[in-house]
């Protein structure tokens, strides 16, 4: 939380006010709002409500018991789209480690330059 100057022109003066925001995410991004108004503030006020903002926790709901929240799924209608395939590779390693393999390739094969 934080305090953020607001303006406002009134009978053609121009009149600063004080107000309390919070941050949060939201899916399209980072989002403020106003928890209090707070009016117009000298120096002193300003000072004595960041102090408190201060002293509150600001995660203090990551804690609470929160029940979790079932929905119901139709598994006939759930689709697996646009999947990649990841293993053959990596198993094919895995069994050369295995079968001690890369060993006895690394003995055997000998790796010459190209001469120039």
């Amino acid at each position: 939380m934080y305090l953020r100057r607001c303006y406002r022109n009134k009978d053609g003066k121009r009149h600063a006010y004080w107000a309390l925001v919070e941050s949060y995410r939201t899916a399209r991004g980072p989002r403020q709002r106003v928890v209090a108004w707070l009016g117009e503030l000298d120096e002193q006020g300003r000072m004595v409500i960041r102090k408190e903002g201060e002293e509150t926790s600001y995660q203090g709901h990551l804690f609470e018991d929160n029940k979790p929240t079932w929905i119901e799924v139709d598994l006939q209608r759930i689709a697996v789209e646009r999947t990649r395939r990841f293993g053959g590779p990596w198993l094919g390693l895995e069994l050369l480690r295995k079968l001690g393999l890369d060993s006895f390739i690394a003995q055997t094969v000998v790796v010459r330059e190209n001469p120039k």
